[in-house]
């Protein structure tokens, strides 16, 4: 199969999807592999490791892509990329479409076989492609929004780091999943007195035996999370409110009440969601904004500060299923694999997401169903 690795275009995105070791592998299978010039430059991987890897290096985007069966990326593509896609093609990377209705109508009226990695799915219930930039950008979160807790930043002037004999600072988490355990953990490490609340009893039941004496679980429904928050340096939240709601874990009331100089780094960034004043995103040049002198960080891609290490932890994970793929064929790949199904976005002009085709609404049918249509 011929696969093209496109670098990215979005701002302040590093990331490559697949590092030279895995190019390698394909190579020795069969597989033709581009990728285009710089694609793994800022994540550490120059052009002449993937050359040696067997790559050929390309420098335009429209060209590699022309001659391409499989597009791989790591970033939804924008507006601006979505001419280089060609009719009948597949797409393999995150594509966040329920919020997209400019990339979805792309992929239909292209009819391009879209499949994102952030859906996923094994039986378990497992998202693999998910779990590793969640983890990262959890653990990320307090690393880049302990920052602002310094004077200079207009913080609290608290250090994340104990001093002995000194009370530790408080770090509350939002969301005992990937991102927060990692979140967690983190700053359970640095000194912290962590208290992680979560709505699910069987994984609080699983992660308490694992969890260091400075990290205290809670479930929402049976302790108030208002008075800890209001005690905290730091709030990360990973929890998942949809966007735009009207319910929120804290709100405007809330933020008011929350100590001067305290930070609250939002990892999901569902706008409106989880918390009430997150209205914007973030971006690592311009991070921050203040709401009653409360910090506020909503960076939408944390993973993208150490791009080495991500890609590393992305490509471990990508490689398998884009192995699968270039090996069986795109259809045949993804009516044998029941993981790769779940991420079929859309093919054949068929949307495939429920999620896209509820939040857009738009007809939509599954995955099982537009496979019985395609070759």
């Amino acid at each position: 199969m011929n696969i093209a690795v496109l670098k990215e275009s979005k701002p302040e995105e590093y990331r490559v999807p697949v590092i030279p070791e895995g190019i390698r592998q394909l190579v020795e299978k069969g597989h033709l592999v581009m990728v285009q010039r710089d694609a793994g430059t800022r994540a550490g991987y120059p052009d002449d490791a993937y050359e040696q890897a067997g790559a050929q290096i390309m420098e335009d985007a429209s060209e590699i892509a022309s001659s391409a069966q499989l597009i791989v990326k790591v970033k939804e593509p924008i507006e601006n990329e979505f001419r280089v896609f060609q009719e009948g093609q597949a797409l393999f990377c995150y594509l966040h479409s329920e919020t997209r209705p400019a990339l979805v109508d792309m992929l239909l009226e292209k009819r391009i076989s879209a499949i994102a990695f952030e859906n996923i799915r094994l039986s378990d219930g497992r998202l693999p492609l998910l779990a590793p930039m969640s983890i990262i950008a959890g653990q990320q979160a307090v690393l880049q929004g302990m920052q602002f807790l310094w004077n200079h930043k207009d913080g609290i002037g608290k250090s994340i780091v104990s001093y002995p004999g000194l009370e530790p600072a408080q770090v509350v988490v939002l969301g005992a999943g990937q991102a927060g355990l990692g979140a967690a953990r983190v700053a359970a490490s640095l000194g912290a007195q962590v208290t992680l609340f979560e709505i699910d009893r069987e994984r609080i039941r699983s992660i308490m035996p694992t969890l260091p004496a400075n990290i205290r679980v809670f479930h929402n429904e049976v302790v108030s999370l208002a008075p800890y928050v209001y005690q905290a340096d730091m709030v990360i939240n990973t929890a998942t409110i949809p966007p735009q709601n009207d319910w929120h874990l804290i709100d405007r009331e809330m933020i008011s009440k929350m100590k001067k100089g305290s930070v609250i780094a939002d990892v999901t960034a569902n706008l409106k969601g989880a918390i009430e004043t997150i209205d914007r995103y973030t971006s690592h040049d311009d991070p921050v904004w203040e709401v009653d002198g409360v910090i506020h960080y909503a960076v939408t891609n944390i993973p993208g500060t150490v791009a080495n290490t991500a890609s590393q932890a992305l490509s471990l994970e990508v490689l398998p299923y884009l192995t699968e793929l270039a090996d069986h064929g795109i259809t045949p790949a993804l009516k044998r694999n029941p993981a790769l199904r779940h991420g079929l976005t859309a093919i054949n002009g068929m949307l495939t997401w429920e999620e896209a085709g509820t939040y857009q609404d738009r007809p939509w049918c599954t995955p099982e169903a537009a496979l019985k249509t395609s070759a």
